[in-house]
């Protein structure tokens, strides 16, 4: 591997000259953050004027010039996520250094994109490898709990690099995977999905003492991603869940083996599509059935067996999979449409010859709308009185199918949602709504008081729930699939506009709230903790 040395100006031009790249992608800088506190002259050398090289150079011979650069650019005193278009306050060295490379890819080179990341981790240095280490000299370790970010995978950032090179939209990009957590989080999680027996000891910024401010909020949103491109990073957890399976890493399952030929129905549905992503990540075989399969994981096998058939033998057309997730529902967020009950005779004769068949494991899910008016938690023992046809339909197949699995060897999860958050372009609810006011620029929406409290959950938070609570054998029956959580309607939307920085705001009282309407309502979820922490 040839070296070379960003900061001579005449080196860098000669081997441009010489290569003749049509890309140019500069990953180099110098980001021990602590160290440039003690050597600004060294990191402005590296982080700007290597910037400022390779952007004279790539000039030069009309290349495209990709610069990756930091939240560090950011003061971090924000309590929603930074866009590209917010202003820049670094506190630290690393942060103006690299703040004045990305100005001058921006005033010199002719085709450039800027792509800011946070909190990356891949080969090399970094938190992720550092925690290992820890792991491997002693049994705790402190970490700054007051720190908020997006850990980050090398390989997610690639694809996003890989995207703008493939076009011609130049410009500033944030590229980090979504969702978000501390640094204390963070490292329970590499632990725990590591398998190693670590205490995490959580302090403040102020008690680890480091030589060089921190943003204490540096959560990047990627606007610009979704705006030109409609493309959506990766949650941080599965990804990094890959991260560590992908170098053998990842705390060692029972050896009897737990990877499970899994059929999805409904696979390419708003819930389905990603639940089928993340039963690929845990290293499941994943059956897909649905109509249409183009957002269907590629990875998944699609089967062409017509799902409502009647065929007695189903389950073998469908090769005998260990565990059935029935996510197949018409007009889901349609609660009074004949559909539900029209076609409740399609989904019994479906589970009915699947069981018949000798299915070991069957998922079906259900919906908080099964219980009809409820005030408090919603146990698997609270009585149920649907007010929908949706509810109606679904308590209905609720009863039927624990009917039919008694006396079988089935084992059946009745996995009740609540109210999903996410892929918000592809749903109906309020917040899809909102999303698509604020494209229009409107500036205010209609709103009831906002007081009704609710169980709030993201689409991939679920997904992972459904995902495990599925493909385990221990807690069966009636499963909450939720949060168990309540907040009210107002502060989940307020939180949902900061957190995309939309300037759409809520006109309270212009609708009365509905005297049917639950004032608080969310999901027991002791048995969907008890699964997720095995």
């Amino acid at each position: 591997m040839e070296e070379l040395n960003i900061i001579d100006e005449n080196e860098v031009m000669h081997k441009v000259r010489e290569i003749v790249p049509d890309i140019i992608i500069n990953c180099a800088a110098h980001t021990q953050v602590d160290a440039c506190e003690k050597d600004e002259e060294r990191a402005y050398q590296i982080n700007a004027l290597g910037a400022k090289n390779l952007s004279l150079a790539a000039n030069e011979v009309s290349a495209v010039l990709v610069q990756l650069s930091s939240d560090y650019v950011f003061d971090g005193k924000k309590t929603a996520p930074y866009t590209e278009e917010d202003s820049f306050s670094p506190q630290s060295v690393y942060g103006r250094t690299k703040l004045a490379g990305e100005n001058f890819v921006r005033n010199i080179a002719k085709k450039y994109y800027v792509v800011r990341t946070a909190w990356l981790y891949g080969e090399g240095k970094n938190f992720v490898n550092a925690m290992l280490h820890a792991a491997e000299k002693g049994r705790r370790v402190k970490v700054v709990d007051d720190q908020c970010g997006t850990p980050t995978s090398a390989e997610e950032v690639v694809k996003v690099i890989d995207l703008l090179c493939n076009s011609e939209q130049y410009g500033t990009y944030h590229a980090t995977c979504e969702g978000s957590c501390s640094w204390a989080e963070f490292a329970k999680t590499i632990f725990e999905l590591c398998g190693l027996d670590m205490e995490v000891i959580p302090v403040s910024t102020q008690e680890y003492g480091a030589a060089a401010d921190r943003p204490a909020y540096s959560v990047l949103d990627n606007k610009m991603l979704r705006e030109k491109f409609g493309y959506v990073m990766q949650e941080w957890r599965p990804a990094f869940e890959k991260y560590l399976r992908d170098r053998g890493l990842m705390k060692k399952e029972d050896p009897m083996g737990t990877k499970k030929k899994v059929l999805v129905t409904g696979a390419n549905g708003y819930i389905g599509r990603h639940v089928v992503s993340t039963l690929l990540e845990l290293g499941h075989e994943v059956l897909a059935s649905d109509f249409s399969y183009e957002g269907v994981d590629e990875r998944a096998k699609r089967m062409e067996v017509p799902l409502f058939s009647g065929d007695a033998d189903i389950y073998e057309q469908f090769e005998k999979p260990d565990v059935c997730i029935h996510m197949a529902w018409r007009n889901g967020f349609v609660h009074n449409a004949d559909t539900h009950v029209t076609d409740l005779p399609d989904h019994y004769l479906f589970i009915k010859n699947m069981i018949a068949g000798g299915l070991p494991q069957l998922s079906v899910m259900g919906t908080m709308h099964e219980i009809g008016y409820w005030e408090g938690p919603i146990t698997e023992d609270t009585p149920a009185n649907p007010t929908s046809l949706y509810g109606i339909a679904k308590n209905a197949l609720r009863q039927m199918t624990f009917l039919m699995a008694n006396g079988t060897e089935t084992k059946i999860h009745w996995l009740r949602a609540y109210y999903i958050l996410g892929d918000d372009k592809k749903s109906s609810s309020l917040f899809a709504k909102i999303v698509g006011w604020e494209e229009e620029g409107k500036e205010t929406f209609p709103f009831n008081s906002g007081k009704n409290k609710y169980d709030f959950i993201g689409v991939d938070e679920l997904a992972m729930q459904i995902a495990k609570a599925s493909t385990q054998e221990e807690i069966c029956g009636v499963i909450n699939c939720c949060t168990g959580e309540p907040l009210s309607l107002a502060e989940k939307v307020n939180q949902f506009i900061e957190e995309h920085g939309f300037k759409i705001r809520p006109e309270y009282g212009a609708f009365p709230d509905r005297p049917y309407d639950s004032p608080g309502v969310w999901g027991d979820a002791s048995k969907i903790k008890q699964i997720m922490e095995k």
